[in-house]
C-alpha cells in the first residue's frame, strides 16, 4: 500500500494564494521605501516613529508609540535608540516618575522627518500608479475589509 501525503504547497488553496501575495507585495513594498530612505539612514519603522511623535504633537511614552505604530517593546527600543543615536529624538526621565521616559523629536528629527516624507510619497505613489483609480478604490476597499478584526 503507498501512502501518498498531502502537499499544500504544491496545490495551494486561493485564500493561501492571496495572503502570500499580499505578504510579498507588501514586502517589496517596504523594500523600495527603505531604499530610497537609505540616504538619510532611516527604515521605514524609524519614519513612523518620526511621524507618530510629529502627529502626537508632544513628547511621547515609548509605550505610545508602541501601541500608535502596533509594534513590542522591544522593537520600540530598538528604533529609539538609532533615532538617538543619530541626535533625531531624545530621551527625558520624568521629574515626576523616574520609571517614565519621554521621547522628544527633535529639530534634526522634524528637519529629518520633512525631507524623507515627500520621498515616501512619492515612493508609494510609484507603486501604485499602474493602477486605474477604480481598481484602487477597490483595492482599498478589500484591505480594509481585511483589516477589520473579526
Amino acid at each position: 500500500m503507498v501512502i501518498t501525503l498531502y502537499d499544500p504547497f504544491q496545490h495551494p488553496s486561493t485564500e493561501v494564494q492571496l495572503f502570500l501575495s499580499l505578504y510579498q507585495a507588501n514586502l517589496t513594498n517596504v523594500r523600495l521605501v527603505e531604499d530610497k530612505l537609505a540616504p538619510l539612514q532611516l527604515s521605514l519603522g524609524r519614519l513612523c516613529l518620526l511621524y507618530a511623535l510629529q502627529r502626537i504633537g508632544r513628547p511621547a511614552l515609548p509605550s505610545e508609540l508602541g501601541d500608535d505604530l502596533a509594534v513590542t517593546r522591544s522593537n520600540i527600543s530598538g528604533l529609539l535608540r538609532g533615532l538617538e543615536r543619530e541626535g533625531l529624538i531624545r530621551r527625558e526621565i520624568d521629574k515626576n516618575d523616574r520609571r517614565r521616559i519621554w521621547v522628544h523629536l527633535t529639530p534634526a528629527g522634524m528637519e529629518t522627518l520633512e525631507k524623507a516624507w515627500p520621498i515616501y510619497e512619492e515612493t508609494i505613489a510609484e507603486r501604485f500608479q499602474s493602477l486605474r483609480s477604480d481598481e484602487r478604490d477597490v483595492l482599498l476597499s478589500i484591505l480594509r475589509k481585511l483589516s477589520e478584526r473579526q
